[in-house]
């Protein structure tokens, strides 16, 4: 039961760690752009799981000690905090990503849908016809 709960927690810390070194390779002097926002949005959700994956580890070894030390109340509190630790950690890292995430699929599609109409040119093309106007 000890290896299993164990196991499970380390493969969440390799699986969260591995996300997150991911998306550290984005450079941080790029322009703010829908890609560079889907970028640090991958990002926040990384370093929330990775926070929350070390949580949920500590409270899966601390679970092992108080079992063995035969302190079964201990261990399932130990073992509550360090799961309700990891769904706080990673709930808010994934709030805030795909804040971002959203936010750059926003840039794009606005970016796309006036290359596709021609935005920008319109709108200068108001000002221009406004200017001109006798009113």
């Amino acid at each position: 039961m000890k290896k299993k709960l164990a196991l499970f927690g380390a493969a969440a810390l390799l699986f969260s760690s591995s996300a997150v070194s991911q998306a550290q390779t984005a450079k941080k002097d790029e322009k703010s752009s829908p890609g560079t926002e889907m970028k640090e949005g991958t990002k926040d959700i990384g370093k929330g799981s990775v926070k929350g994956g070390k949580a949920l580890g500590k409270g899966t070894a601390d679970f092992g000690k108080k079992t063995a030390k035969g302190d079964l109340g201990g261990a399932g509190k130990a073992m509550g905090k360090g799961a309700g630790e990891f769904g706080k950690d990673v709930g808010k890292g994934t709030g805030s990503g795909v804040k971002k995430i959203g936010k750059g699929i926003g840039g794009a599609t606005k970016k796309a849908g006036q290359a596709v109409t021609g935005g920008d040119e319109k709108k200068d093309e108001g000002k221009k016809s406004e200017a001109k106007s006798p009113l």
